[in-house]
């Protein structure tokens, strides 16, 4: 061997020593691996915190703890750890993983699946071979022409069950040729369908320092985005003597590429994505508005540019248990908590209904009348101090009487006393707006006209129970002090002057009707025209 070729192989050796021992410098760095248990997660509307547990030891001196298989959308300054154990913790470090482990695992799945395939299909082949060989054999020759009988049917069974055995085996292995090309068929779908694989992972290193080797265990927590909840209501109605049976829902969804098995949830309401600092107010100052002249620009026939735009800134199921039965209801000072005791699976990428609550609310069921724009009523309970029910809005399923009758939508109003809840059509309380025509004139009084409308409004009752009904209608608004309303008649009507709206509170006994009247007068200058009249 020459000098070189000798050099050449030391510093190989050299190399390959070095790699060798770098995985161990490594293992040096990050002395302990250690996977933690996700045990509960505190869901706001758009992100969560997530407390973990893990038991791990502590090596003397300083030496740090890796703890893998966590949430790429983890907050890294959100992180706090806690813990038991003689030891310091010196610092916190969270860094992504893009390696992909989970993309990685299916690949490599997929290659043993194809090597499978591979391996069945040479076997496949070979017996494809062996089968011809059989067939070029089959044709029986003999120099002497006197083949016994006996020989000829022996070596004929021979050949039929040599072809039937090649035949099974080859069916077999199509078959399985088949199931393996469906599973990896499968595990590449599951690559591109299921966007949580391909997530990148996230850890958190734990540099700690003991004076002898130790036990720690630690609590860590931290916030995670990609997650949240909305709230739903399924609201229940027997008859309209009955209260609503409101079971509030959450719709909880996580995409953090970690599922969550077993884990104990507790929904907020608090805002934490909102700015929480009071406004101030500050002097609204008045003066008088002077129109400033713009000089005129002369034409030109090149093309002004245009500005540049500013930044842009259905089965009732009432007797069975559910999670509503499990949760506890937390009145914080700026929030609302429910703590769901029945442990959850939450996988990413995907979305579960939770029952949190479930309450019984008394309410008056009144059925509202538009005649002007529909001639059914509305069927709307109402509820008084409904503040104490902790809700939201949040769109609603209707059931009454064990039916699925539609989707309403519960919207909380600051400026009403009652909680207006539509629990939709009532086809059995039908009304007709008419116009009375012998009433509507058109008249001149000196520089005025005036203009008269009536209107009669039936309203029939085809249930087999009195209703509560209210009658909603409008009388036009002058916005012009030379413009006048004048109502002639309302048959009792509650009459708001500043948007016009009329209101009448009746009952209707069963299978009965009632009669209400509208007249008014508008009276305008006769060189003007009214708008919207």
């Amino acid at each position: 061997m020459t000098k070189l070729n000798s050099y050449k192989m030391t510093h190989i050796k050299a190399t390959i020593s070095f790699l060798l021992f770098l995985p161990f410098l490594t293992l040096a760095q990050v002395s302990k691996t250690s996977k933690s248990s996700i045990e509960k997660v505190i869901m706001f509307r758009d992100r969560a915190e997530v407390t973990s547990n893990l038991k791990t030891s502590v090596s003397q001196g300083v030496s740090k703890i890796e703890i893998p298989d966590l949430a790429s959308t983890i907050d890294g300054n959100s992180i706090s750890v806690s813990g038991k154990g003689a030891f310091t913790l010196l610092s916190v470090d969270f860094q992504k993983d893009f390696i992909g482990k989970r993309t990685l695992a299916l690949k490599d799945s997929i290659s043993v699946v194809e090597e499978a395939i591979e391996v069945l299909r040479v076997e496949k082949d070979a017996l494809e071979m062996q089968e011809k060989m059989v067939m070029d054999n089959t044709e029986i020759k003999s120099e002497t022409e006197d083949l016994y009988k006996d020989d000829l049917e022996e070596m004929s069974n021979y050949f039929r069950k040599k072809i039937s055995e090649i035949g099974k085996e080859k069916l077999f292995l199509k078959r399985k040729i088949k199931e393996l090309e469906e599973r990896k068929a499968n595990l590449e779908n599951q690559i591109k369908t299921d966007p949580s694989r391909n997530l990148p992972l996230g850890k958190i290193f734990l540099t700690v320092k003991a004076d002898q080797s130790t036990t720690a265990e630690l609590t860590i927590k931290y916030i995670v985005y990609n997650t949240g909840w909305r709230p739903m209501y399924d609201l229940r109605l027997a008859n309209t003597q009955s209260p609503v049976e409101l079971t509030q829902k959450a719709i909880v969804y996580q995409n953090t590429g970690v599922d969550w098995n077993n884990v104990r949830l507790v929904l907020s309401t608090a805002p934490v994505n909102k700015n929480g600092i009071k406004p101030e107010l500050y002097p609204q100052y008045l003066s008088f508005y002077e129109p400033r002249t713009v000089p005129m620009m002369a034409k030109s026939s090149r093309a002004m540019a245009a500005p540049q735009a500013e930044g842009m800134v259905v089965n009732e199921m009432a007797d069975m248990e559910t999670a509503a039965n499990y949760s506890e209801v937390f009145e914080k000072t700026l929030n609302v908590e429910y703590d769901i005791t029945l442990p959850y699976i939450v996988k990413s990428g995907s979305e579960e209904t939770v029952e949190v609550q479930k309450q019984s609310i008394p309410a008056k069921y009144v059925t509202y009348l538009v005649p002007k724009s529909d001639k059914n009523g509305f069927l709307v309970a109402e509820v008084k101090a409904w503040e104490q029910y902790n809700l939201m809005p949040a769109e609603a399923n209707v059931y009454f009487e064990g039916t699925f009758i539609g989707k309403s939508y519960v919207q909380l109003q600051a400026n009403e006393d009652d909680l207006k809840i539509s629990l939709g059509r009532d086809e059995r309380i039908i009304s007709e707006r008419k116009e009375i025509k012998d009433y509507k004139s058109k008249r001149t009084f000196g520089s005025n006209i005036r203009e008269s409308f009536g209107y009669e409004i039936i309203i029939r009752n085809t249930k087999n129970e009195a209703v509560n009904i209210v009658v909603e209608d409008q009388l036009p608004v002058s916005q012009n002090s030379d413009i006048e309303v004048t109502v002639e008649e309302a048959s009792g009507a509650k009459v708001d002057a500043e948007t016009g709206k009329l209101n009448w509170e009746i009952n209707i006994p069963a299978a009965q009707s009632k009669t209400l009247m509208l007249k008014y007068e508008v009276k305008y200058p006769k060189d003007k025209q009214i708008n919207n009249l």
